[in-house]
Parts: structure tokens; sequence; C-alpha cells
């Protein structure tokens, strides 16, 4: 699920406040602690002017992640942190926290449509199981590594917050047998959504379709899938958006490069051919204009980073 050759970074992680600070040495991905590091700045911001509020964010970074997402919390610091981290890396941060708000509203959507169980793939440092209260009613099962939920449980409980709701699915992707993994958890036994978020361009065509074809065979019919992908054309270099060149450079140098993407426009072929129907899909930048335009906000996120939402109409 994740890349096969990520660059991992001993961090350190606060798990209490004030007086005992415990710290737990643990090995993370690069895009995970960014993607919390991201969702950090986004609840830096004015209550009026944020797309969400992650009070546990701060939670999982390394202390100078931290740090600098403290100093968003100051007025003038906070609008400056955000520009200078885009300037170093354009179109990552507006992309990321639209695709963030897109998938919510979409899971709350889908809960009060019926959904009952949601299946996080890959959920690393994912908090919409605590920041989400309509998600109270819904059966929430993350799968990752062991020692990644460790550690994220771990910096929940030290929150204060309760992780008794949550079902923890450990699964090594690379040597366990996802199928059995998830029946084994009770997952397809009602009407399930699964969200694959941030995952697909770190992977091969061939490791795209096998998961594909396990949820197809675990979710049952009128399952669901949220995922997110990148333009085929970044990959294959058809395609040209004046962020690509940066961004693509900017994850290979930490080891995380892009390795797989779709093509918007045949993605619903792709989808039906291995028994999915497409129900909608769209850029992060629409999502952006939904989002940051109503609020006053001139942030602009990538057309390259896209979501779309699918329904198991063939189950295998």
């Amino acid at each position: 699920m994740r890349s096969r050759n990520p660059i991992r970074r001993v961090c350190q992680l606060s798990l209490d406040g004030d007086t005992n600070r415990i710290y737990i040495l643990f090995v993370v991905s690069f895009t995970a602690q960014t993607m919390a590091f991201q969702r950090a700045l986004e609840s830096a911001r004015p209550t009026e002017s944020r797309l969400f509020t992650d009070p546990l964010a701060t939670r999982f970074l390394s202390p100078p992640l931290r740090a600098l997402a403290g100093m968003a919390r100051i007025p003038v610091a906070g609008s400056l942190v955000a520009r200078l981290y885009d300037l170093a890396f354009p179109g990552p941060r507006p992309s990321a926290v639209a695709r963030t708000r897109l998938i919510d509203d979409t899971i709350v959507e889908l809960v009060a449509g019926g959904v009952r169980d949601i299946v996080v793939l890959g959920a690393g440092f994912d908090s919409r199981p605590w920041r989400l209260p309509e998600l109270r009613g819904a059966r929430i099962v993350e799968v990752d590594r062991a020692g990644t939920q460790a550690v994220k449980a771990a910096a929940v409980r030290a929150a204060g917050v309760d992780t008794g709701r949550v079902g923890f699915l450990p699964v090594d992707f690379e040597t366990d047998d996802l199928a059995t993994a998830l029946r084994a958890g009770g997952v397809g036994e009602r009407r399930t959504l699964f969200v694959w978020e941030g995952v697909t361009n770190y992977l091969t065509a061939a490791a795209v379709d096998r998961t594909l074809a396990v949820l197809r065979r675990v979710g049952g019919p009128d399952g669901m899938l949220v995922f997110t992908y990148v333009h085929a054309g970044v990959i294959d270099g058809t395609a040209t958006f004046p962020e690509a060149e940066r961004w693509l450079r900017g994850v290979a140098r930490v080891g995380e490069p892009w390795t797989f993407g779709l093509d918007p426009d045949r993605l619903g072929a792709f989808l039906a051919a291995r028994g999915y129907e497409l129900i909608w899909e769209q850029s992060t930048a629409a999502a952006g204009d939904r989002y940051f335009r109503p609020r006053g906000r001139a942030d602009r996120a990538s057309e390259l980073y896209r979501v779309a939402l699918a329904r198991i109409a063939c189950p295998a």
C-alpha cells in the first residue's frame, strides 16, 4: 500500500503534555509526517477560514515540525509559515487540505446514506474517527502496519482520546494476504466504504490491480471506494502542469517517488474493466474552488492531484 522503498526517518513523538514528557522513537514515512503537518497548518488558521480542525495533528509530528506548527498559530507568523512552505513545495499543501475536506464530506454523506463500515487502507496518521462527529455511529477499521498503529494509538490516548471505537487491523502489505486479513476483521458483513487516500501514486500498476480485486471480493454489492490518484501524464511526461516538476523532484528527493497514475478521461473505463462504476472524479483544484473561494482564500490546489468515488458494481 505504501512505497516499496520509502525513506524512513526516526522521529520523536511527544506522548504527554506537561511535566512527564515521554518520547517514543519510531520510524515513519516522510509523507505521513507531511500530511499531519499540513493538517496542523490548516487547523492553525482562523476558524472562519479553515476547512477543518484536526486537534490531534500536532501529536504525530517530530519536534521540529511541531515547533513550526506552533508558530503557525501566531497570526502574522502563521501566514508566513504557509507561504514559505508553498514556495518550497508548490502544490502539495492546498491540494492536501482540499482533498481532505472533500473526502471528509464524502464519508459523512455516505454514512448518512447507509454505509456502516469504514475501512481506511494505509491509515497512517489519519484522524477522522475522532474529529468527525458524524462517524460515531459507524464502525471504523484502520489497516496499517502494527508498529505504526501502536505509535498512533499511544499518541491518541495520550491526548485523552478513547481509541476503543476504532478497530486497528495490523497488516504488512508486502507479506500478508489483505483479503484474509479484512475478512478476519469482519469487513464486508455490512455496507462498506473503503478509503484509499494518498497511496496509489506510490504503487505499481500490478499492486493497484491486486488491491482493487481484493476490495471487490471483500466489499460486496454496493460497497464504495473513495481514492486519490495523480494524473498519468505526470508520470509518463505526456501532460504538463506548472508545479509538476518541483513536486516530482521533491518526492523523489525524500525517497518516495510517484510510480503510478491514471488518465482522468479513461478512469471510468479503467474502473469498469475491474468491476467498479465511477460515480464522480475531480481534481483538487476543483475542490479548492469549492472550498477556498467562499472563504476568501487565494490558495491554488493542483489539477494533477485528483479524487474519485466508485461503487463495486460486479462483486467477485
